[in-house]
């Protein structure tokens, strides 16, 4: 599969090199420092305050699913994103949505379907009133398939968003 004639060969370089360049930062995992053993037994632990409950990570169904070669959400793509919705506005919470390919066509090609896939849910998101400051968009293009098949029900799987609530 070729990039079709209407995306510029600039802008999907562009956006390939942007989105490598992101995905570098990701591929760096903190340095992990082994606190020094104790010798004597702690003083008497003081009475703390309640530590907030960290912001729960995205289930396994906070997927939206598009149409080979299409940024265009399906209908059922509507109410995960309006539950999605639902529970940031209860709480105060940000949302990092993430573009992903199936492994047909170039990386580039790849890379900006994804990009248009994360901003198409971005959109609709922002429709229902999230403001788009609380959300983050990233492509992986095909670089992070859920599904590893080469089948056509392995690509179906892997041509999605996946919503992360932070």
């Amino acid at each position: 599969m070729s990039l079709p004639r209407s995306v510029p060969w600039v802008a999907a370089a562009l956006m390939a090199s942007a989105a490598c360049s992101h995905n570098e930062e990701l591929k760096q995992t903190p340095k992990v420092v082994a606190a020094a053993p104790r010798t004597a037994p702690p003083p008497a632990a003081k009475p703390q305050a309640p530590v907030a409950e960290e912001a729960p990570q995205a289930k396994a169904d906070d997927a939206i699913y598009f149409d080979f070669d299409s940024a265009v959400l399906r209908n059922e793509a509507h109410p995960v994103l309006q539950r999605v919705a639902d529970s940031v506005q209860r709480r105060p919470k940000s949302l990092r949505i993430e573009g992903n390919c199936d492994e047909t066509g170039t990386v580039e090609y790849n890379l900006a379907l994804g990009d248009h896939r994360a901003r198409a849910a971005k959109e609709y998101l922002v429709h229902l009133g999230i403001p788009a400051n609380r959300i983050a968009t990233v492509t992986y293009g095909s670089q992070r398939p859920k599904d590893p098949g080469h089948d056509e029900s392995a690509h179906s799987r892997n041509r999605r968003d996946d919503i992360l609530v932070q």
